[in-house]
């Protein structure tokens, strides 16, 4: 609905002074974050914001990777959101969950879906939860893994994206245990030999180190 055209004289108006700032800002989160539907994660930003939480703002633009057919979907800096927001909970309560990924325009369908692989019954199990978010970002478990290092990492955008080892080694074992080609000594074997190569490295596994061992 339109705003009526009414006239004020300056003494009737208000302008609170940390408003400008506030737009501000909040131009250049959309800007970056590129929303598809701009009122619904504007609604999602300004109620994070209320509260003090971790703002559904991408760090930077995503540019599509060229299989990628649209951009409704879940992406790496959308997921990455989603652990600042979520990830200080163990388990996560399933409305939370459901209001964040609507927030940032996400299709409903895709996160039902991504529910299907575990049976999570009394909450999410966050770490899950992201693990098999990734898997959805990558066709393979490698893929999967490389996703998650690079959004985990402390690491600076180009660095080797590493991560502590019980991190990796929890997100593989998961992923590979729902992989019925994949058997247990075959998970151990893998993440035995990449405990001893990063063992001089401080045990951070970075996306390089599990690629080798991969190969070898």
């Amino acid at each position: 609905m339109p705003v009526p055209d009414v006239m004020f004289c300056a003494q009737q108006i208000h302008v609170p002074p940390e408003l400008p700032d506030i737009m501000k800002q909040f131009t250049k989160a959309a800007i970056r974050t590129q929303p598809r539907d701009v009122l619904q994660w504007s609604y999602g930003y300004f109620y994070a914001l209320s509260r003090g939480e971790p703002l559904p703002v991408k760090e930077r633009v995503e540019i599509p990777v060229a299989t990628q057919k649209n951009d409704t979907g879940l992406t790496p800096g959308l997921l990455k959101i989603l652990h600042k927001q979520l990830s200080e909970k163990e388990t996560v309560d399933m409305p939370d969950l459901q209001r964040k990924w609507k927030n940032l325009c996400l299709p409903l369908e895709q996160l039902h879906n991504i529910l299907r692989l575990d049976n999570f019954v009394e909450g999410v199990d966050w770490m899950k939860f992201f693990a098999l978010a990734c898997s959805a970002l990558g066709g393979s478990l490698l893929s999967s893994m490389r996703h998650a290092c690079q959004i985990l990492t402390e690491d600076p955008e180009g660095g080797a994206a590493r991560i502590p080892y019980d991190i990796f080694a929890f997100l593989y074992s998961y992923l590979a245990s729902l992989d019925e080609e994949i058997t247990e000594e075959a998970t151990e074997s893998f993440l035995n030999a990449l405990k001893e190569q990063v063992a001089r490295k401080e045990y951070m596994v970075g996306v390089a180190d599990f690629g080798v061992v991969k190969k070898s």
